[in-house]
């Protein structure tokens, strides 16, 4: 895999870490009248395409009374994902007692999709059922539960997740990975900061997927707050690409001098790829602090590096840039000379 290829994989690792799942919508008024009339057509002899459309309105509109009849839908292949469609947004509490309530009488696909519902709506009462599936000999099984756990992301989730990963076969172990940061990240976002970064550091110190590894570097550097410098500056000039990509990346989210300090010295010494790679999150900071790495990075070194040096003193954005630039124009290197003008006329 490039270099390239793997940065996108830690890029797409760090927005995942940072997604939280979330349910809900503002319920427009309805009358029982209209509810009553499409709970009668899902429960009819109606045409698949009409107790599907029911569904779809009953998504927007559905009350309590409509649990039931969505939840004896659960089951059917055809109409499963419908009816959970149209459950997941229900508020009443009813809803998740049925989600529960399914998990003993279902088998495959549909089981999958209910406990893919209960993640949705994150449900604490669900984690005891859920911890019990993680064995389950159907993987697709006990990914699910994995992910749903880890959008619960409660104490108790994260712990049943932490015990069972050592001995998780190594075909799921990403899901109970990727709950495991889910649960890091909600508990982060909770003020539980210590134990956040306790999953972290357990997944960043695994043989796992890059993705993992990208994606717990990320979380243990974030959750340390002015701590994680160290970290940062650590994995800077880590000879592991990807846990020096998601470093690099990681620097995008936190202000500061401190941190393009960190960047500027992480330059020397670094192949062209990694440089590059840094200047690049430099020109994003728009930090003047920059600026004397970024002027000796475009004046002398390997094309790649120099190019992606002019490139980016546009986005810093300071008038001594463009003296610079004026002097890089008229280079004798042609690719050189053109990718000054073309900042030159971006600024």
């Amino acid at each position: 895999m490039t270099k390239s290829k793997l940065n996108l994989v830690v890029v797409s690792a760090l927005l995942l870490a940072g997604s939280v799942q979330t349910f809900g919508q503002t319920v427009p008024p309805s009358t029982p009248e209209q509810v009553n009339k499409l709970i009668a057509v899902i429960k009819s002899d109606a045409p698949q395409k009409d107790k599907v459309d029911a569904c779809r309105q009953l998504s927007v509109i559905g009350t309590k009374d409509a649990v039931a009849p969505l939840a004896a839908l659960l089951g059917d292949e055809k109409l499963s994902h419908m009816a959970r469609y149209a459950l997941e947004p229900n508020p009443d509490p009813s809803v998740d007692e049925a989600l529960r309530d399914a998990l003993g009488t279902l088998k495959g696909l549909p089981l999958v999709g209910v406990v893919g519902s209960i993640g949705v709506r994150r449900d604490p009462r669900a984690v005891r059922p859920l911890s019990g599936m993680l064995t389950d000999a159907d993987a697709d099984v006990a990914q699910a539960a994995a992910r749903a756990l880890g959008s619960i992301g409660n104490q108790r989730a994260a712990r049943v997740l932490q015990r069972a990963l050592p001995n998780v076969p190594a075909g799921n172990q990403l899901a109970f990975c990727e709950g495991l940061l889910r649960c890091a990240e909600s508990l982060a976002a909770q003020g539980q900061r210590d134990r956040a970064i306790e999953i972290y550091d357990q997944l960043r110190s695994m043989e796992a997927a890059h993705q993992v590894r990208g994606g717990a570097l990320r979380g243990a550097i974030l959750a340390r707050g002015d701590d994680g410098l160290a970290l940062l500056k650590q994995h800077l000039g880590s000879d592991d690409y990807i846990l020096f990509s998601a470093a690099v990346q990681t620097s995008q989210e936190i202000p500061g001098s401190n941190v393009t300090e960190a960047l500027t010295s992480a330059l020397k010494g670094q192949p062209a790829d990694n440089q590059v790679l840094i200047i690049s999150a430099l020109g994003k900071r728009a930090d003047p602090a920059a600026l004397p790495a970024l002027f000796a990075a475009a004046k002398e070194g390997e094309k790649p590096v120099r190019i992606a040096a002019i490139q980016a003193l546009p986005q810093v954005g300071y008038a001594s840039v463009v003296p610079v630039l004026k002097a890089l124009s008229a280079d004798a290197d042609k690719e050189i000379s053109q990718a000054a003008q073309q900042s030159l006329a971006a600024f």
